[in-house]
């Protein structure tokens, strides 16, 4: 019984350093309320964080946050600079260049725009929009449904302007530079709801609706951390691992990074 004792003992540090002998570097590359923000007292918070952190902590790994633009994510994490992105889709590309934890939230994709302006109010989708040159913001770093990826491969291409933060992109529309943005529901309502910002609304119809996931570099991490991962988020989540720990459906078309 002793000796069972000391070998687990010595197993526990072992393994470990197994799964992430070093720090897992993360990127913040501005506030995402409810998911990734610095909060009053400049301390990283949000959902998804702290859902990443639970996971890591149960596996006794370290992380550390590094400030880097959002739009460079895919490129860091092919060359190790970043190991973890938070909110990712999972596409056919993204799948050959990347591994994944099982999806862990949905996340809804819509347009703002000023409940001033008519006329954008009375289009449907992005693509109405920008027929009618309007101008509308997004972080191109982003997955945001196979619409957008359409405006963004025609074109159209010009009136989808790269606008790297939330933050920006809601000053931009409140000052009128742009005629809408493109986010996720859930931070969008949720800063309104803070900030009190009546006048702004939202288009109905989402723009696309998909499963997130984390995901990972291959360079300094392996399949067997993933799996790992993966079996304390589902613990965490209160469900029970899939059989295909790695993988969920596929949006089928090109890859971009988080988000």
């Amino acid at each position: 019984m002793r000796l069972l004792l000391i070998l687990c003992l010595i197993a526990g540090p072992g393994l470990a350093q197994t799964f992430c002998p070093h720090p897992i570097n993360l990127v913040f590359s501005g506030d995402w309320y409810p998911y990734f923000y610095l909060d009053k007292q400049g301390q990283y918070s949000g959902r998804d964080l702290e859902l990443l952190r639970k996971g890591l902590m149960r596996m006794d790994c370290e992380l550390a946050i590094l400030h880097l633009p959002e739009r460079r994510i895919s490129a860091d994490l092919l060359s190790g600079r970043v190991d973890v992105a938070i909110a990712a889709t999972l596409t056919e590309q993204r799948q050959k260049q990347f591994m994944f934890s099982i999806p862990y939230r949905l996340q809804t994709i819509v347009l703002v725009y000023r409940k001033s302006d008519r006329q954008t109010a009375a289009l449907d989708t992005i693509l109405d929009l920008v027929q009618q040159n309007k101008l509308v913001a997004l972080n191109r770093g982003g997955w945001y449904g196979h619409e957008v990826a359409a405006v963004l491969d025609s074109k159209w291409a010009r009136q989808l302007m790269h606008v790297e933060t939330f933050a920006s992109r809601l000053e931009l529309l409140r000052r009128g530079r742009v005629d809408a943005f493109i986010d996720d529901k859930d931070t969008v309502l949720a800063e309104m709801q803070r900030n009190g910002l009546t006048d702004l609304a939202l288009i109905t119809r989402p723009l696309d609706i998909a499963e997130q996931h984390y995901m990972f570099s291959k360079i300094n991490l392996d399949e067997a951390f993933v799996t790992e991962f993966n079996r304390q988020l589902s613990i965490i989540m209160g469900e029970r691992p899939p059989k295909s720990a790695r993988f969920s459906p596929l949006h089928p078309l090109q890859s971009v990074p988080a988000h």
